[in-house]
């Protein structure tokens, strides 16, 4: 599923991300914590790893490979600035 980034406001802030809930968010780091907060619903949401990148985390099919981002791949994919 591809998710497009939101439209990013001269201010550096990301609007209509996935799972939102009408809120803007001026960081990625503030998105990505309103998104683990979601994951206790089953939403998914992106665990940072020892080596700086984030691993997504949802359900998944047995032996599939994990999806890993970078931070700059994270900034893309959701429209942030920082």
């Amino acid at each position: 599923m591809a998710i497009m980034p939101g439209d990013a406001p001269a201010n550096g802030a990301a609007t209509g991300l996935p799972h939102a809930e009408g809120r803007d968010f001026a960081t990625l780091d503030a998105y990505l914590a309103h998104l683990e907060k979601l994951g206790e619903i089953g939403i998914t949401w992106y665990e940072r790893m020892p080596d700086g990148r984030y691993q997504m985390i949802r359900r998944r099919q047995p032996g599939s490979a994990p999806e890993i981002f970078t931070r700059q791949e994270l900034l893309d994919r959701f429209g942030f600035d920082e």
